[in-house]
């Protein structure tokens, strides 16, 4: 058998030439590698002082500028060598040296070789000179570098071609003229730079000047384009620059540096990461520790002041825009407020021509005091500037997010989320109004948009300044709670408030509302404002005294201050509360405009129906109303107390029932107040004195007594503004009382009838009662005096006729020796009586002929039944008292009365006494008895003289009579 002869594939064919090729190539390599290693070692290296006018040829080319070089020297350890160059001098286009260069050392190794570079390039104790001229232009060592606007240079081109260059030991000077700053000087300067193809890392070790403060260290690491290796344009790079310093003087920097801000003070530690692309630093990350900080951030801005600063601090820049942050930030101000450490990212995009300007903000931890104060030290804008100056917001913002499209100023879309605790915002009051709403104490969640939003409030031991709404603005509260939220469509807004609960001192409740503006085209007041409210609600814990401070202004001032001056006392534990319709129409006069309404159930009141305030000077007040339950009502324009029952301060057995009292219209303050009252007759008489009631009775009253139960019901209309005005109606009705009208004047027993009154006076009406043992029926009262009446003039008139019995003369001690010579009296007599009242004294006239009663006295007074005696007793203030001059002293002239008694023919008695005391005192008097017709008694200068002239007078009988034991209470009459 014959075996076939096997053929390679053209495949393996050309596998196997290839991979031929490729160790023939990497055979050579090695060759040629050996080969230059051995070149390098064996030829180069001892003779390397022959090569150095090549070598200076060569770094005139690469730097761009002539160099010389003092001596070369190799030396060959391990596999790459190193060549020293001693007194490298670099030379301007003078031809003079511009730097030397004392010891330089460079490492050798193939690659370097075929690159025509060093593998390393070591710079010993280099002593440099940087300088900007005032036109820009920069010069290294005297040695002009060239336009940074070129696209490369050879120098920086060669430099950052070389494998690592280190310098140790250097000293810097940095002069700016540009600046016109002082020179810095930075020594120790090491400098380290490893270049590869596309990348460059360096890393600047440096001492400042001692102020500066200590060493401090800058590490770069860069990106070179891909199309540009080994290009020195730095221009074209992408990297990252860190500096480290571990004590500086920020205020330093601003020498030399343009910041952003200009730093005046500053010290502390600093560190600092900074982006870099195309060459220019787009964006970094600083982290602070910094003291006594004092800079100015921005033209027209006041210094910030910050006594420490600490955290991190961050941004870069956007395409049309940037972005800032912090981390971690905290500082206090100079007045002692913190910024407790929160958390800032601000993203901002400017409008272009497709686009509308964009913005993101996102914090955390805000301490918004701490932002007020240096907010106008920091470039927000006037807009802004003039929001925190106003509003001096404070708090505490947990967190806040914010995105937005537009300018600030006409935001087109925007949405805010974020809560706030402690917030505060300062109101704006002018004399004492609030312009602008104000808060204080509260948390806000809030969620908004363009479109409206809803917000979760919550107020502990805080306060509203509401503008506008009541007369003291500022509403303190101890809770407050609402569910918030809101529509924005158009011009059209549109609130609703669901469960807002609250409570203060005065009060506690809770209310729903609704708001919206207004149609321009139809609402009343032809504008937007003040809108359409729908509120109601209802309160459980209300304090009377305070019900003014909540009463809209709306309602008069005068109606406000008189409820706030005439509700003494009270609570309320029911009051609902409701407004509906345009606010422009408040109070809602007309029903279709709307309703406002209040109405509270209230108890333990305390009205004083005309408070003191409106008669501050005047000793008389009307008593006020006490323990009150009723409801009262605020309804439209109008204030009512309905159905309410009390009692009169100062009184523990009067009960006040039926107590009415209105303000029809609150924008003409009038107050009208009925009242019924029933008790004691003598707590009613005392109301009666220690009120204006007492000058409508011209004090008839003043002395008056009684017994039993009465009735009292009083009218009273009362214009707020002008209260000299006001009327009084009422009366005091008696059932059968027993009543004194003085001390000295008989009872009048089982009074029936009633004293009508007003403020022009009063008057008896169908008064009649038991006196001096008979019936008498009394009548009259007062009036008023037309303007310039004379002071003789009474203005109380008052008129009785009845029968006295000799029994009820004995009883009436008060009749003096009247009563003890009616023990010898049997019968009755009719009488008419006459009361007035001058200067508050009674002035009595009485008149009887003495027919049906029999008189056993001695002669000549003894009498029958059926004979006659006419009597007139007549007292009444002396002239001189009424018409006298009012006395240096201001006092009116003393009171002054005079007595007379006629008995008919039989004889007269004329006494005139000082009644000034509480004692009347008899200053003189004259008696006549038996006088012929025109004959009278003389008066005497003083004392009382007696002229009696009878044929037969039976002395023992008079004196057994008038010696005999008086009735009790009769001493001392008259």
């Amino acid at each position: 058998m014959i075996d076939p002869t096997s053929h390679p594939s053209r495949l393996l064919k050309t596998v196997a030439g290839f991979a031929r090729w490729s160790l023939g190539l990497l055979l050579a390599f090695w060759l040629l590698l050996t080969i230059a290693w051995g070149a390098l070692h064996g030829w180069i290296v001892p003779r390397i002082g022959e090569f150095r006018p090549q070598l200076e040829a060569h770094a005139a080319r690469a730097l761009g500028v002539p160099v010389r070089i003092g001596a070369l020297s190799a030396r060959s350890e391990g596999l790459v060598p190193s060549v020293e160059l001693v007194n490298v001098a670099l030379l301007d286009s003078a031809g003079r040296e511009a730097l030397r260069l004392p010891r330089v050392v460079v490492a050798l190794s193939p690659r370097s070789l075929l690159n025509f570079g060093f593998e390393q390039l070591y710079i010993e104790k280099p002593d440099l000179d940087i300088r900007r001229a005032s036109d820009g232009r920069i010069t290294v060592a005297g040695l002009a570098m060239k336009d940074s606007g070129s696209d490369s240079s050879s120098a920086a081109d060669w430099f950052f071609s070389q494998g690592e260059v280190l310098i140790k030991g250097g000293t810097l000077r940095w002069t700016d003229e540009m600046r016109n700053a002082p020179e810095l000087a930075l020594t120790e300067v090491d400098l380290l730079v490893r270049n590869g193809n596309w990348s460059h890392r360096m890393r600047v070790d440096a001492t400042p000047p001692p102020d500066w403060g200590d060493r401090f260290t800058l590490v770069g690491l860069f990106r070179a384009p891909l199309l540009r290796a080994r290009d020195g344009n730095w221009q074209h790079w992408n990297g990252q620059v860190y500096a480290d310093f571990a004590r500086v003087d920020v205020s330093r920097l601003r020498h030399h540096a343009d910041l952003g801000v200009d730093v005046a003070q500053g010290r502390g530690a600093l560190r600092a990461w900074a982006d870099v692309k195309s060459g220019q630093i787009v964006g970094g990350t600083a982290d602070l520790a910094l003291a006594d900080v004092n800079a100015t951030l921005g033209p027209g801005l006041e210094p910030l002041a910050l006594p420490s600063v600490a955290g991190r601090l961050g941004g870069r820049q956007l395409k049309g825009g940037f972005e800032f942050s912090t981390q971690g930030l905290q500082f206090t101000t100079d007045d002692g407020l913190r910024w407790p450490g929160g958390n800032v990212r601000l993203v901002y995009t400017d409008a272009t021509a497709k686009a509308p300007a964009q913005g993101d903000f996102r914090a955390d931890r805000l301490e918004l005091a701490a932002l007020a104060q240096i907010a106008s030290r920091l470039p927000l804008g006037a807009t802004a500037h003039d929001a925190v100056r106003q509003y001096a917001p404070k708090g505490l913002v947990d967190e806040i997010q914010a995105t937005w499209k537009g300018p600030l100023g006409a935001l087109q879309q925007y949405q805010v989320r974020g809560r706030i605790q402690g917030l505060a915002l300062a109101g704006e009051l002018d004399n004492g109004a609030a312009q602008r709403l104000g808060l204080r104490g509260a948390t806000v969640d809030l969620d908004m948009t363009q479109g409206g939003g809803k917000a979760m409030l919550a107020i502990e031991s805080g306060a509203l300044l509401l503008p506008g709404v009541f007369e003291d603005p500022l509403l303190p509260l101890d809770r407050l709670s609402a569910e918030v939220r809101w529509q924005l469509e158009g011009e059209r807004i549109a609130v609703q408030a669901n469960e807002v609960k609250f409570a203060n001192a005065d009060a506690q409740g809770e209310a729903r509302a609704t708001w919206h503006t207004s149609d321009p085209a139809k609402g009343p007041s032809r504008s937007r404002f003040p809108g359409v409210l729908d509120l109601s609600g209802k309160l459980t814990r209300a304090d009377g005294t305070r019900v003014h401070r909540y009463l809209p202004l709306s309602v008069g001032e005068d109606a406000r201050h008189y409820v706030r001056d005439a509700v003494v006392a009270g609570t309320a534990s029911v009051v609902d509360f409701k407004v509906r319709g345009d606010l422009h129409d408040m109070p809602f006069n007309d029903p279709r405009q709307g309703e406002f309404r209040i109405a509270a159930r209230v108890k333990d009141v305390t009205y004083a129906f005309v408070p003191p305030q409106l008669h501050p000077n005047d000793p008389l007040r009307w008593p006020a109303l006490t323990q009150l339950q009723g409801e009262l009502i605020f309804e439209r324009s109008s204030m009512q107390v309905r159905g309410a029952s009390g009692s009169f301060a100062g009184t523990s057995g009067v009960r006040v029932s039926r107590v009415e009292a209105s303000i029809p219209d609150l924008a003409h303050t009038v107050v009208g107040v009925n009242a019924d009252a029933r008790g004691p007759l003598s707590e009613l008489l005392g109301v009666v004195n220690t009120s204006p009631l007492s000058r409508l009775t011209g004090n008839a009253l003043a002395q008056a007594s009684g017994t039993g139960q009465a009735d009292l019901q009083l009218k009273l209309t009362l214009p707020i503004s002008n209260i000299d005005k006001s009327r009084v109606q009422g009366g005091v009705t008696l059932a059968g009382n027993d009543v004194r009208i003085t001390p000295d004047t008989p009872m009048l027993g089982r009074a029936r009838g009633s004293v009508q009154f007003s403020e022009t006076g009063f008057s008896l009406v169908g008064m009649q009662a038991r006196a001096l043992g008979g019936d008498v029926k009394l009548e009259g009262g007062m009036r008023s005096l037309p303007p310039g009446a004379p002071a003789t003039e009474s203005a109380i008139q008052l008129r009785a006729q009845g029968v006295a019995t000799a029994e009820g003369l004995q009883q009436a001690p008060q009749l003096g020796l009247l009563s003890q010579l009616a023990g010898r009296a049997t019968g009755s007599a009719p009488y008419t009586l006459a009361l007035a009242f001058r200067r508050g004294v009674p002035e009595v006239q009485v008149t009887t002929s003495l027919q049906g009663l029999a008189l056993a006295l001695p002669a000549p007074l003894g009498k029958t039944a059926e004979a006659t005696l006419p009597l007139r007793y007549d007292n009444s203030l002396a002239r001189e008292s009424l018409t006298g001059t009012v006395t240096a002293a201001g006092t009116l002239p003393p009171l002054r009365d005079q007595i007379t008694l006629d008995l008919g023919a039989l004889g007269s008695a004329t006494y005139h006494r000082d009644v000034s005391g509480a004692q009347p005192r008899v200053l003189r008097g004259a008696i006549g008895v038996g006088l012929a017709g025109g004959e009278a008694a003389p008066m005497p200068a003083e004392g009382v003289a007696a002229n009696i002239q009878l044929a037969r007078l039976d002395v023992d009988a008079w004196e057994d009579l008038l010696s005999a034991p008086r009735p009790a209470g009769t001493a001392g009459a008259a």
